[in-house]
């Protein structure tokens, strides 16, 4: 298992996920910080790799390439994700855990990450990613006490748009990983919402994981969307 943090490169950010690792009794020296390319490393030659050039489909959304271009801040952070799952596929990780720098822990990681991934082998042998994030609960089942793990639906739903559930916190298998990382680009939104698409193209095994243990930092106000 490796965990990554995508990462801004922001002090206070840094300061924060360093406090929450050793909070959760994980050393922060032993994550990954996914660090390039940041904001304002963004080439031209960057965008044309990575960004879909033409009017496309998002969720039954179209969305315009100046949606991405123009962010170069959400840009970042896709491009990170889709690093991290380069090294899980690269280096035959088992387990990937990937995190967005903004959040606060609510549990020991060095024995809940084991344990979810431990129900899910026991009782979905083929999950592919689960997801952890306090922005809304798990609604398409009955929650049972001593269970963490909970299939979700990959369609677009009243509650969402699709299996992700926000990307601030998932675990991803190494199958899932490579399925991913082969179909990633070009991308044409933020990582959650790009892979909500890519889990219906290729029938992924979302989880979501209840109660939550993981939130947003009080107060925190996300810059990514933000045109630049």
């Amino acid at each position: 298992m490796k965990i990554y943090l995508i990462h801004n490169k922001e002090e206070s950010r840094a300061k924060i996920m360093r406090e929450e690792f050793q909070k959760a009794n994980i050393n922060p020296d032993t994550v990954q910080w996914m660090l390039e390319p940041n904001r304002e490393n963004i080439t031209e030659s960057i965008i044309n790799k990575f960004v879909n050039m033409y009017p496309s489909d998002c969720n039954g959304i179209t969305m315009l390439p100046s949606y991405m271009t123009l962010r170069k801040g959400m840009l970042s952070c896709v491009i990170k994700h889709y690093h991290a799952l380069h090294d899980i596929v690269r280096n035959n990780i088992p387990y990937g855990v990937i995190i967005e720098d903004n959040i606060v822990f609510k549990c020991d990681l060095s024995k809940h990450i084991p344990m979810y991934i431990r129900q899910l082998n026991t009782m979905y042998p083929n999950w592919d990613i689960v997801f952890d994030g306090a922005w809304t609960k798990y609604i398409e089942g009955p929650v049972k006490e001593g269970i963490y793990v909970y299939p979700k639906s990959n369609e677009i739903t009243g509650q969402c748009h699709g299996g992700t559930k926000a990307a601030t916190f998932y675990i991803v298998t190494h199958k899932c990983a490579e399925k991913l990382y082969k179909h990633y680009l070009p991308v044409n939104n933020a990582p959650d919402w790009h892979m909500n698409m890519l889990f219906r193209k290729l029938n992924i095994k979302s989880f979501w994981i209840e109660p939550s243990f993981v939130e947003v930092q009080s107060g925190h106000v996300s810059t990514t969307s933000k045109p630049e």
